[in-house]
């Protein structure tokens, strides 16, 4: 048996949304991107990606290897994230580095 006892869905909203802060959309910055949590749904994170991340050919990568890959680390009882952008909609949604 593990020593901590699960977090409550709000302790895991407030630990994914600390980890999106501090980690996450640092990273996601350098090309114009940024997550949101939506909510958090038996120990699922429903994300919303914006900017240079709406819409990129690399999101799922992104995605799994790196934001989920990188909140299960940081919160072990959590099962998955799901994407819940629209990457056909917005305004500009390819963020591509000028030359």
């Amino acid at each position: 048996m593990s020593a901590q006892s699960p977090l409550n869905e709000d302790q895991v909203k407030e630990k994914i949304q600390k980890v999106l802060d501090e980690y996450i959309n640092p990273a996601v910055a350098s090309h114009g991107g940024f997550v949101e949590l939506l909510d958090v749904k038996e120990n699922v994170a429903y994300l919303k990606l914006g900017g240079g991340c709406q819409g990129c050919g690399m999101v799922n990568v992104t995605l799994k290897q790196g934001i989920e890959a990188t909140l299960k680390e940081e919160i072990p009882q959590l099962a998955g994230v799901i994407d819940q952008t629209d990457h056909a909609g917005g305004n500009n949604p390819y963020y591509q580095p000028s030359k």
